[in-house]
């Protein structure tokens, strides 16, 4: 499996550690074979002066030199790209792990109009998110053949945010659902997705949605003003 998420710099020290130490454990991890890094130039120098340099698995690391952050859009156009991979798109924050036994989940997406989206575990391994599910996915895993076979002459406008866009879980499961014809299963316990941020350091983007989410998950639609809604609960379970 392959990773894809943004890596930056942050001005808060203790964030930073975060990022980096979620960095080393998804470069230790064996079910990972490399990691596709978007870095803006700035950052990009910066990497190549950082201790991951003499990483034992730095092989591991594909620096994508990218201007601004990926949307969503330019995530999975370029994951489409690729022969032959199964590919994680995730935030820069969330170390993956799975159990030898369960590598099987993986297989299962080749050659397969299926995509796992994942709710996250916090740090602590405490999984709030799971237990009071609304609609939360930290991380989206799917084959890239089938990704480009289903992309040909689709308008991905949909799905052009930022990672931290709020709400843009609810527009991706609309996107891979009634747009793609894709099935969408959440198997979190055993593909856990661990969420390093106890800082409290939040990024939002601003620019192209102002504070309104852009999107929201129930059963049925809520009174608000802003906001696509999604009517598919993508409920966490056991495979």
């Amino acid at each position: 499996m392959e990773i894809f998420q943004s890596f930056y710099y942050s001005t808060i020290a203790y964030r930073q550690k975060e990022i980096e130490y979620t960095l080393n454990k998804n470069l230790n991890n064996d079910v990972v074979k490399y990691i596709h890094l978007f870095i803006e130039d700035n950052d990009y120098v910066l990497f190549n002066k950082s201790i991951f340099i003499t990483h034992d698995n730095y092989n591991k690391i594909k620096l994508v030199n990218f201007k601004g952050q990926p949307t969503y859009k330019d995530l999975f156009t370029y994951c489409s790209k690729l022969i032959n991979t199964i590919c994680c798109i995730c935030n820069s924050d969330i170390e993956f792990r799975i159990e030898q036994n369960d590598i099987r989940l993986l297989d299962n997406l080749y050659n397969k109009k299926l995509i796992y989206f994942l709710t996250r575990h916090e740090h602590d391994m405490s999984c709030p998110l799971i237990k009071k599910f609304g609609g939360s996915h930290d991380a989206f895993i799917f084959h890239s053949n089938m990704l480009q076979c289903n992309l040909n002459n689709t308008d991905l406008s949909f799905i052009n945010y930022i990672q931290n866009t709020s709400g843009i879980e609810a527009i991706l499961t609309l996107f891979f659902i009634e747009h793609l014809n894709y099935n969408i299963l959440n198997p979190c316990y055993q593909i856990k997705l661990i969420h390093h941020h106890s800082s409290r350091v939040r990024l939002w983007n601003k620019t192209q949605t102002g504070k309104r989410i852009i999107g929201y998950t129930s059963l049925k639609p809520l009174n608000l003003k802003h906001g696509v809604h999604n009517k598919h609960m993508i409920y966490p379970i056991k495979l």
